[in-house]
């Protein structure tokens, strides 16, 4: 996975039986050299059963490190000095979180160094306890109070074709920030199935900006298709993407579905035939996200496809293309 803010490095799970010698290299200089913690403290022998994540530069060197353990902890993070300042960290922890939920680990809890506090407090750990002592360096304990916090740093640094994993959203402010950074980032196409033209998603102007950019970029592609259910309510309600067709209509087309198959089409939003988001009918108050996923893309455009074909204007529409 790659971090926007700098694509000279990236970020992966790492395996700690062919890892291990780049792994320890990183928390020899950082943690045994520059903080003075003792050999027989740094290595305790828990290594094996952590999950471990590695961040190396464009040529493959180790720049850092961190790992979870099965209780939930996560430690030993460490950035070499030459590459801090960069994203490493938080793109390292990030990925950690991620391995948390797909593994269903505990609630996730950390012994920050006392000068790391604002860092992870910047990504939703809330600190707990008094400060104590851990090889003679102050540490705090801190547990992941908000996650809402973390996720919006997670969509942050997420790149369209690039940045893989699911990520579920449960509140809409997530959601509509996770609409308008999928088509910010699009380059060629967004596609749309909707009930009702979501105002919460599609109403919103990044992503009508977005939408106008790629009009204007290949009009007369048809880069803007949406798919909605009920027409009625959105062209009641003056709902700023249906002006936006009616000024753009050689960029931007409304259809209707019909109604026998309404109910069965799962909202979405595809961009480049790479990232999504989908609104399962099974858990119709969450969004499931990703940015580099473009088997499970192009599966969904089919099925987009299949449904423009069956779908026509709706009388409350079709003025807008006379």
């Amino acid at each position: 996975m790659l971090d926007p803010s700098n694509t000279t490095y990236r970020i992966r799970r790492a395996d700690w039986e062919r890892d291990a010698p780049a792994l320890q290299a990183i928390r020899r200089q950082v943690f045994v050299r520059e903080q003075q913690v003792p050999e027989a403290l740094e290595w305790d022998g828990l290594d094996t059963e952590a999950v471990h994540v590695i961040a190396e530069g464009a040529d493959g060197e180790p720049l850092g490190t961190a790992r979870l353990l099965p209780s939930g902890q996560i430690g030993r993070m460490a950035v070499l000095a030459a590459h801090r300042r960069q994203g490493i960290g938080r793109a390292l922890l990030l990925e950690l979180v991620r391995s948390a939920g797909a593994d269903a680990l505990p609630d996730l809890f950390l012994n920050a160094q006392t000068h790391a506090l604002p860092f992870y407090a910047r990504l939703g750990f809330a600190p707990e306890g008094e400060a104590f002592d851990e090889a003679g360096i102050p540490h705090r304990r801190m547990h992941l109070a908000d996650a809402g916090q973390l996720q919006a740093a997670d969509l942050a640094q997420r790149l369209l074709g690039a940045s893989a994993g699911p990520l579920r959203l449960d509140s809409l402010h997530a959601q509509s920030d996770a609409a308008s950074r999928l088509a910010a980032q699009a380059q060629t196409e967004l596609l749309v199935i909707t009930p009702n033209l979501e105002p919460a998603l599609y109403d919103r102007r990044p992503v009508l900006d977005a939408m106008t950019r790629l009009a204007v970029a290949r009009r007369g592609r048809l880069p803007v298709r949406v798919l909605l259910a009920d027409a009625e309510a959105p062209t009641k309600r003056g709902h700023r993407l249906i002006e936006l067709s009616r000024r753009l209509s050689s960029a931007i087309a409304l259809r209707c579905l019909p109604e026998e198959l309404a109910d069965a089409a799962e909202p979405c939003l595809i961009a480049d035939e790479c990232g999504y988001a989908l609104r399962r009918v099974s858990a119709p108050d969450s969004l499931v996200v990703d940015f580099a996923d473009g088997a499970r893309a192009s599966q969904l455009r089919r099925r987009f496809e299949q449904l423009w074909q069956q779908s026509d204007l709706h009388p409350g529409l079709r003025r807008l293309y006379l």
